[in-house]
């Protein structure tokens, strides 16, 4: 869930993010790099132009292949926004309706007479999220037909009555993935580059089944003492919900030609953008602080992290792209924002959790290991709380706070470290698991 960030600016410093800034902005960015917080890509743009723009860490980690410029990342569900901007071109070509039912495409769906195009596109359809699909991350790693995914879907339960209520799900822009290709008898690959990448000239923008290094696309890692290569995702289980392969540079191109109106027209653009802050409109939500006034999307699919800000009113975007992380995304995005209007951020200190003295988190910090080294878990800081990554693949970096007595809290789980045994154990309900840290000699 997005946390809710305050900022509050009065003059855009554009002309001041010369050297100095851009010098600052590089350390910040090695920082976390060096301190393995990062891998990724990031971009600041003003009007069309790309103000600032660097990648840190690597593409391909065994081989030491740095991320450039033009190293391409999986977007995640950032993907929305353009597969919702594609829906409203073809609602203007009048090959398609808002008003439209569901059950003309695919009747076999729950609630399919009564879902609209509008309601997918506002996540208000009640259709159950296929990602969340008991052994969906097995069944994801394999190529599927179009009618697989429909019919592996239309085996769940509708979760609400259609636009009774909001939850977000990725089946809704599959299902409008699938639907642009029927409307327009091609492969989605095609509709994307026809009606968005061509016309805006972005080579690096597109979609594919599986990640390919060849092309100078990122691989996804797990933070641990090394890096860890994650799952493998097959694609074609959802291009139109994330799959598409983009740069920072390239999203922030994007969405300077939708705010201005370059892709659709005025009336499409604002019938896409929510009203209310923290809102869900077309693919869009609109950011929860007032100043400056903008929208965003964030996306994740294995653990690569996507996160895009635009702000109308300036024309600023920032856009952050990672291959690996275990720090709030938010956190960049506010450092890069606040970079633009002329205040640099500050080295946060990994060594460091409150309330506890650093020399004693750095007993405890580090990769620990399960009995049967299978599995392992390293502990860092994000300068407050303590983060917990797990080396399975995909799975997420969660933050514990510190209850005292060298003990964390998150949730139900509980973690106690023992340092002088160098042990960790991790508590949630009846269950208690022993992890030993791995010790350099």
């Amino acid at each position: 869930m997005r946390k809710i960030i305050c900022i509050i600016f009065s003059t855009l410093c554009i002309a001041q993010h010369q050297v100095v800034a851009q010098q600052k902005l590089d350390v910040y960015l090695d920082h976390l790099f060096k301190n393995q917080k990062f891998m990724g890509s990031v971009a600041i743009a003003h009007n069309d132009s790309i103000i600032y723009s660097k990648a840190v860490g690597y593409s391909d980690a065994a081989k030491k292949k740095d991320n450039e410029k033009n190293t391409k990342f999986r977007v995640g569900s950032v993907t929305k926004t353009y597969t919702a901007v594609l829906i409203l071109k073809a609602i203007e070509e009048r090959k398609l309706k808002l008003d439209d039912k569901l059950v003309t495409f695919y009747p076999t769906v729950a609630n399919a007479d009564k879902i609209t195009i509008e309601e997918l596109l506002k996540h208000r359809s009640g259709v159950f999220n296929f990602t969340e699909i008991e052994g969906e991350g097995t069944w994801e790693e394999h190529f599927h037909t179009e009618q697989e995914f429909v019919d592996y879907l239309a085996k769940q339960k509708s979760n609400f009555e259609p636009g009774s209520d909001y939850e977000y799900s990725n089946s809704n822009y599959a299902l409008l993935g699938f639907i642009l290709q029927k409307i327009y008898k091609q492969p989605f690959a095609a509709v994307l580059v026809e009606k968005i990448c061509k016309p805006l000239n972005l080579l690096n923008t597109y979609y594919t089944f599986e990640v390919d290094t060849a092309k100078n696309e990122a691989l996804s890692y797990n933070i641990q003492d090394t890096y860890l290569k994650n799952g493998n995702v097959n694609f074609s289980n959802h291009p139109a919900s994330g799959g598409i392969v983009s740069t920072p540079t390239d999203v922030n191109r994007f969405l300077f030609a939708l705010f201005n109106k370059q892709l659709i027209t005025t009336q499409s653009l604002e019938a896409m953008l929510p009203v209310d802050k923290g809102a869900y409109g077309f693919g869009i939500e609109k950011l929860k602080f007032d100043n400056p006034m903008g929208y965003a999307h964030g996306g994740r699919v294995e653990n690569y992290f996507s996160n895009y800000w635009y702000f109308p009113k300036e024309n600023v975007g920032v856009v952050v792209l990672a291959n690996a992380v275990n720090i709030d995304v938010d956190v960049i995005s506010t450092a890069l924002l606040k970079s633009a209007y002329g205040t640099m951020p500050e080295l946060p200190n990994f060594n460091h959790i409150s309330n506890m003295a650093d020399t004693a988190f750095n007993e405890i910090k580090g990769t620990y290991f399960s009995k049967d080294q299978k599995e392992s878990i390293t502990i860092s800081s994000d300068g407050k709380y303590l983060v917990f990554q797990n080396s399975r693949p995909g799975q997420d970096y969660v933050y514990f706070e510190y209850k005292g007595n060298q003990v964390f809290q998150y949730d139900s789980i509980a973690l106690q470290f023992f340092p002088n045994k160098h042990e960790m154990m991790l508590k949630q309900g009846a269950e208690q698991i022993i992890y030993r840290k791995s010790v350099k000699k």
